[in-house]
């Protein structure tokens, strides 16, 4: 049996920004709070650090960002 490493939550957020190959819409803060809250329901992040943690990623690679997650969602837990 072949085990395989636990990503941590910056992998798996370097993995959503990789995975959106279009370059001409900007990457949703929503979608991607969303999709790693999805991925990582246990994650100790809040999601005010899980949309920093996309917006980094996705600036260091020239990406345009979407800020449409709502103050509720990015501001809390």
């Amino acid at each position: 049996m072949t085990m395989v490493p636990k990503l941590t939550s910056r992998q798996i957020a370097e993995q959503y920004v990789g995975s959106r190959k279009t370059l001409a819409t900007p990457i949703s803060t929503a979608h991607a709070l969303r999709a790693l809250k999805m991925a990582m329901p246990g994650c100790a992040l809040s999601n005010q650090e899980l949309v920093a943690m996309v917006v980094e990623l996705a600036t260091a690679r020239g990406r345009s960002i979407h800020f449409d997650a709502p103050a509720q969602l990015s501001a809390g837990t």
